[in-house]
């Protein structure tokens, strides 16, 4: 039978680790989240708080209007950058289309960029030097090694290369000694590279991507996607007759989305050391 890589189980013991060490701070450390409101944003946002009160954190939540014009954004950022008392400060993600989100992005201090998706941050993680990695591609990494899977040396394909997972993840997998293949929608032979890897991390967005045929009782299978199906219903990239079959898998929900806010609050805790 299948092991299931709960995300519940892991984020509950890094989280009793985490709260002692932000009890112990001589301050709260302060997060300062900036949104536009939408019904995705408010999802994540109710998480991150209700976590943020756990861990003895403080939320400086920040709406912004759809009207608001992007030199506002970026001075809001440039303020932000200039508080004492803020230590980490994220934008959630996807930007309205009518702001260049690279470029009011790059305006966040890389000191307090606790996402992991300033340039300088993407470019320390390319060079494997000290970092705020990005919170959901650490988040899959820390499942595994919560339970104890060691990626070095193994054969590892990863199906995605967006800038928010797909390619910062194959750049933590490499700098951890593993032997990565990046497949995305121009690859060819997709289904024999998921046959003959190790470990296969899907971050591609597409419901039941990853068919039983695709794996074989070695996989194990890490699953970064968020899809909705006919029934409304949250589901992975991967079949779940994939269960069956494979050695290990990490579920949708439960799994990696449970882990990415508790990673979000260690890049916090980073920063919060660094503003000291």
């Amino acid at each position: 039978m299948a092991i299931r890589l709960d995300g519940k189980v892991a984020s509950l013991n890094i989280k009793e680790q985490l709260k002692k060490e932000f009890l112990s701070l001589d301050r709260k450390a302060c997060l300062a989240i900036i949104h536009f409101n939408d019904l995705a944003s408010a999802s994540y946002l109710k998480g991150r708080i209700k976590l943020a009160e756990e861990l003895n954190v403080e939320i400086k939540e920040i709406a912004i209007k759809e009207d608001s014009r992007q030199e506002e954004i970026i001075s809001l950022i440039k303020s932000l950058n200039d508080d004492k008392s803020v230590d980490g400060i994220m934008i959630d993600r996807p930007l309205p289309k009518k702001y260049d989100e690279n470029y009011v992005l790059s305006f966040i201090n890389e000191k307090k960029d606790v996402d992991g998706y300033t340039y300088n941050n993407l470019g320390r993680l390319l060079t494997n030097s000290a970092c705020y990695p990005s919170a959901t591609p650490k988040a899959a990494i820390r499942l595994l090694e919560y339970y104890n899977i060691d990626v070095s040396s193994k054969d590892v394909l990863v199906i995605g290369r967006s800038v928010n997972v797909g390619k910062p993840l194959a750049l933590m997998l490499l700098n951890k000694n593993a032997t990565v293949t990046i497949a995305h929608s121009k690859t060819k032979n997709i289904k024999e590279k998921c046959q003959k890897a190790d470990i296969i991390f899907l971050a591609v967005g597409k419901a039941n991507f990853l068919k039983s045929e695709d794996v074989n009782e070695n996989s194990i299978i890490i699953d970064i996607g968020i899809n909705y199906d006919e029934n409304n219903k949250l589901v992975g990239d991967a079949s779940k007759l994939c269960y069956e079959i494979v050695k290990m898998y990490s579920p949708v929900p439960g799994g990696v989305g449970v882990m990415t806010n508790i990673v979000l609050m260690e890049n916090l805790l980073m920063a919060y050391k660094n503003n000291e």
